[in-house]
């Protein structure tokens, strides 16, 4: 189950990985990440920034949709050491 992560927290591990976020979105109630995977495009991933905390549901969901899961090579452990 994934944890609670400050916005701030959660951008660091994001770029850590390779994750980018889109500063023209910045103004609104959520804010945009994405990554190029070669051959197959952009992905992106709106998160909401209404809170300073971003909710679990929302930090698997990048964690999948970025391939950042143990089943592509990425472990929990490398996820909280990031």
């Amino acid at each position: 189950m994934a944890k609670r992560l400050t916005l701030k927290e959660f951008r660091r591990k994001l770029r850590h990985f390779g994750v980018s976020e889109d500063p023209s979105r910045g103004k609104g109630s959520h804010t945009l990440f994405f990554k190029a995977f070669p051959g197959e495009g952009v992905f992106a991933y709106p998160v909401p920034t209404h809170t300073k905390d971003v909710h679990p549901c929302y930090v698997s969901g990048a964690r999948r949709r970025f391939r950042l899961t143990p089943e592509f090579g990425v472990t929990d452990e490398a996820w909280d050491a990031a």
